[in-house]
């Protein structure tokens, strides 16, 4: 397995500059909720992602959070109750699989900065295809694996083809690719 992420580095995350080259609005204009259906956010870290997809879709509907590290929950709490007076996302402390989520009851997730770091990634997928519901879309934003100013060692990226490899082997048919970042390959899969 890579390298996961450092919490004590928690400023990368929150960095204004970020917006810059990798703007949550840029993916959540190409996102489609499933009405009725749950959110999840896989690697949820502190939210930069999640808060405002949930500003912007968020409602009566399930919001999960998934993260392996307690200490960005705990980021993410506070960041929830400084934005919005309360936490909006349920975390959820995620050291093996399955999640304690019903089957077929996601209708949107993403996971950002994260494919790389998986140790399992055949076992993620398939849960994340037992969680999807019909008409269910996961967007998967990692690093391109080509030199970047910053960002993980090149060695640690997912190249394109084996993250395409990953998903047909995992069960996932309907793929699409999206150039919305400089830097990071958009992967959607439906089921």
């Amino acid at each position: 397995m890579a390298h996961v992420f450092n919490p004590r580095m928690v400023d990368r995350l929150e960095d204004p500059a970020r917006e810059e080259f990798q703007n949550p609005k840029r993916l959540i204009d190409i996102m489609h909720p499933v009405e009725g259906q749950g959110f999840l956010d896989f690697g949820i870290g502190t939210g930069y992602f999640a808060l405002p997809v949930y500003e912007r879709f968020g409602g009566p509907d399930p919001f999960y959070g998934v993260d392996i590290r307690p200490e960005m929950l705990e980021l993410l709490k506070d960041r929830s109750i400084k934005r919005f007076g309360k936490e909006v996302v349920t975390p959820l402390l995620a050291t093996k699989l399955p999640l304690p989520i019903p089957a077929g009851s996601i209708g949107l997730m993403w996971m950002v900065n994260v494919y790389h770091e998986l140790a399992d990634r055949k076992q993620t997928l398939e849960e994340i295809l037992r969680l999807l519901s019909p008409g269910g879309s996961l967007f998967i934003v990692d690093w391109k694996k080509t030199e970047t100013p910053f960002g993980p060692p090149l060695e640690e990226r997912v190249a394109d083809v084996d993250l395409y490899d990953d998903l047909l082997t995992a069960g996932f048919d309907k793929i699409r690719s999206w150039d919305i970042y400089q830097w990071h390959m958009t992967v959607q899969v439906m089921k």
